[in-house]
C-alpha cells in the first residue's frame, strides 16, 4: 500500500503541475489580447460627451442638421458671421457639437461663421473611427455650408483638435473645397505611434505583440477598416498648395508624429511648437500669441489670399 500511496500522491502533484502550467499559459494569452480589445472597444465606444451651453460663451447659435449620405443625420451649431470665410470644426472623439466652443467663439468674434458638429456617438450612428470615416461628416458640412448665403463657398477652411485634427487633416485631403487647415495634437500614424513599444525582452515583447494583435483586429471587426488608414502622415501632402497650421506643445507624446507629417508635408505647411505646453494646453499655456497665430493664419488663407 505505501508504494501505491506514493504514486497516487505523485499523479496528483503532476496532474496540478499541468493545471497550473495550462492556467499560465492560458493568462499570457487571454490577458494581452483582453487588455487590447478592452482599450479599443473603449476607445470606438466612448460615451457622447457634450454639456457646454453657446450662451455660456457668449455666442448666439443657429442650431442646425447636416445630413451624411447614408449615415444619418448630425447635429451642429452654426455661428454666423460677416467676413464671408467660415471654419468647420469637427468633434473630438465623442464630443457633442458645444465641445469647441472656445474656438467657435475665437473665431467668431473675429467675423468668421462656424459650424461645429456632434460626434457619430452623439447622433447614435454607431463607433467612433478615430477619425477616418469622420472625414464623411466633414464632407456633408462643407456641403452644408457653401448652401449658406452668408459663406464664400471658396473661403470654407476646418479646424481639429486630437483626434479631430487627424479627420481635419484626412479630410482636406480628400476635400479639395477645404482651403486652409488648422491641425492640433493629432496622430501622425496612429498604429505606428500607439502600437510601437520598446526593445523589452521577453516577456514583455510578447505581450506587447498580442495586445497589437488585438488592437488591430478589434478596430478591424468593429469598423470595417484597417488601423492603418488612421494616417494623416501619408495623406497631407496631398493637401498642397493649399495651407496648413499644425500645433502640438513640447511635452506631447504625439509631437514625433507632428515632426513626420512635417518631412512629409510641402511647403506650404508650418508646425508651431508651444513650449511648455501638453496636450490641448496651448491656448492655456499662450493666451496671445496662440489667438494671433491662428487668426493671422485664416486671415491669410481665407481673407486675404486670392
Amino acid at each position: 500500500m505505501p508504494p501505491l500511496s506514493r504514486f497516487h500522491r505523485a499523479g496528483y502533484w503532476l496532474r496540478l503541475a499541468r493545471l497550473l502550467v495550462a492556467a499560465i499559459g492560458f493568462a499570457l494569452l487571454v490577458l494581452p489580447v483582453a487588455a487590447g480589445m478592452m482599450f479599443t472597444l473603449g476607445l470606438l465606444y466612448m460615451p457622447c460627451q457634450d454639456d457646454a451651453s453657446p450662451a455660456a460663451f457668449g455666442l448666439t447659435a443657429e442650431p442646425v442638421v447636416v445630413e451624411v449620405p447614408g449615415q444619418g443625420i448630425r447635429r451642429g451649431y452654426f455661428f454666423p458671421g460677416d467676413n464671408r470665410a467660415a471654419v468647420i470644426l469637427p468633434p473630438t472623439l465623442s464630443g457633442g457639437r458645444g465641445s469647441r466652443l472656445s474656438v467657435a467663439a475665437l473665431l467668431n468674434r473675429h467675423g468668421y461663421s462656424v459650424l461645429t458638429l456632434e460626434s457619430r456617438r452623439c447622433a447614435g450612428a454607431g463607433p467612433l473611427t478615430l477619425g477616418y470615416a469622420e472625414v464623411d461628416d466633414v464632407a456633408a458640412a462643407l456641403d452644408y455650408l457653401r448652401q449658406r448665403p452668408e459663406v464664400d463657398p471658396h473661403r470654407i477652411g476646418i479646424h481639429g483638435f486630437s483626434s479631430g485634427g487627424a479627420t481635419a487633416v484626412m479630410a482636406a485631403a480628400r476635400l479639395p473645397g477645404i482651403a486652409a487647415v488648422v491641425a492640433e495634437g493629432h496622430y501622425g500614424h496612429f498604429a505606428a505611434e500607439t502600437l510601437s513599444f520598446g526593445r523589452g525582452g521577453w516577456p514583455v515583447r510578447y505581450f506587447e505583440l498580442l495586445f497589437a494583435g488585438s488592437v488591430r483586429l478589434t478596430y478591424y471587426l468593429v469598423t470595417g477598416f484597417s488601423i492603418d488608414r488612421l494616417s494623416p502622415r501619408e495623406v497631407i501632402g496631398q493637401i498642397e498648395p493649399r495651407p496648413v497650421l499644425l500645433i502640438y506643445g513640447s511635452r506631447e507624446v504625439s509631437l514625433v508624429g507632428a515632426r513626420a507629417q512635417l518631412s512629409a508635408a510641402g511647403p506650404h505647411t508650418q508646425l508651431w511648437i508651444v513650449p511648455s505646453a501638453g496636450h490641448g494646453d496651448y491656448l492655456q499655456v499662450a493666451p496671445e500669441e496662440y489667438p494671433r497665430r491662428v487668426l493671422e493664419f485664416f486671415n491669410q488663407a481665407l481673407i486675404e489670399g486670392d
